[in-house]
């Protein structure tokens, strides 16, 4: 019963007729959010792990609060721990200018401590028409600075009918608003002129949403030449890692790129402890030299790809709120599997068995182990944590 049941969440049909483009992390990133919330007219909704008021924060905050200035509606959701960086007179700010804002998720609420099911999605979401969906949040580390590179990171830019589903996506988040009804997807016309099948994945688990581990483990079973993952915090679990190795039995290309530095010193080094089986099993393997990676990306046989906020790794399988798109688009696929390969032969090193020996001895090995069983751990506690007490506002 319970297979017959993952068949239907992975055969969930794909909306038809959409524009979509992929963008990089970077300042351009951003001038592209702020043109989008510039010709915004009705409502916004943007919900984010991090919003920071940093200068790329405060370039964002002025056109959302030009945005009020005009009449438009805009709620935003951030994460409470997440956005530590967002001071309270930052966000004092953006509620006189009548944004409503509110933190998911308060570390201390009711008398507990809440770590766990964090609000990881980042999505944005303009007048029921046009939506930004990936993993890059409001920060400058995503944009970069004469000093530092921007972090590696992805999101989509889509133009059509998903975008209200995404919209009642972050509405539902909102139970105290009452929303002017809308058109159900089904009655809004269709564009002739787009061409790209969308649908909309999402993770909680707690609320009983495992689509996009249901995509992912799909996409690795069904690939036939390649698989192309951008791992921005790559530690997958068993299950995932026999996928894969079955996947290049049967012949097809697996490749990763992961962050040679990382934010999280931690998931580096618990990471490099299982190179030795994924490059032992053929799974190759590329670090990225010039920054972080924070990207989240699968792409099949260069005609599929899932992005979105979902790390490969039991925390965004198992705890975290996250939220993918599936992109069933050759042209789109290829266009963005090249780019990431040239990534790989440009700006990153492959890891090999050779190169791993060399750089390896006692201490590394076992500084590698233990954090990875101390990583694999902290997992365990956060599902275990993760709370059903989380209320929608």
């Amino acid at each position: 019963m319970k297979s017959r049941s993952i068949r239907r969440n992975f055969n969930k049909p794909y909306t038809p007729n959409h524009s979509i483009e992929w963008v990089q992390s970077g300042k351009e990133y951003y001038d592209n959010l702020v043109e989008i919330i510039n010709s915004a007219s009705e409502e916004i909704h943007l919900q984010t792990y991090i919003f920071n008021d940093d200068k790329t924060g405060k370039k964002i905050g002025d056109a959302l609060i030009s945005a009020a200035n005009r009449g438009v509606k805009i709620y935003i959701l951030i994460d409470a721990y997440g956005s530590q960086g967002m001071s309270a007179a930052f966000q004092k700010t953006l509620e006189n200018a009548g944004i409503n804002i509110k933190r998911y998720g308060e570390i201390f609420s009711s008398g507990r401590f809440h770590i766990s099911r964090r609000l990881h999605r980042k999505v944005l979401v303009v007048d029921s028409s046009i939506s930004v969906v990936g993993g890059i949040n409001i920060s400058d580390h995503y944009a970069g600075t004469s000093k530092m590179p921007a972090w590696l990171d992805f999101a989509v830019i889509v133009k059509g009918r998903i975008s209200l589903r995404l919209e009642m996506i972050c509405r539902k988040r909102w139970k105290s608003v009452s929303f002017p009804k809308k058109k159900g997807i089904e009655n809004l016309p269709e564009k002739s002129d787009y061409s790209v099948s969308v649908r909309v994945r999402r993770n909680d688990f707690i609320r009983n949403q495992n689509e996009i581990a249901i995509s992912y483990r799909q996409a690795i079973r069904h690939a036939e030449k390649s698989l192309l993952i951008v791992g921005g915090y790559f530690l997958p679990g068993g299950r995932t890692r026999r996928l894969l190795r079955n996947a290049v039995r049967k012949g097809v290309d697996v490749c990763v790129l992961v962050a040679e530095k990382s934010d999280v010193g931690i998931m580096v080094n618990a990471r490099r402890y299982l190179y030795s089986w994924l490059t032992t099993n053929g799974i190759r393997v590329y670090e990225y030299k010039p920054s972080n990676v924070h990207g989240k990306v699968l792409i099949r046989d260069e005609k599929w790809t899932s992005i979105g906020s979902y790390d490969l790794n039991n925390l965004s399988t198992y705890s975290n709120i996250e939220l993918n798109l599936d992109i069933n688009n050759s042209r789109f696929s290829e266009s963005l599997g090249a780019h990431i390969r040239h990534i790989l032969a440009n700006e990153s090193t492959e890891i090999t068995l050779k190169a791993m020996l060399l750089r390896r001895n006692i201490f590394t090995r076992f500084k590698s182990w233990a954090a990875y069983r101390f990583v694999k751990i902290m997992f365990v506690l956060s599902v275990v944590l993760a709370g059903k007490h989380e209320k929608d506002f």
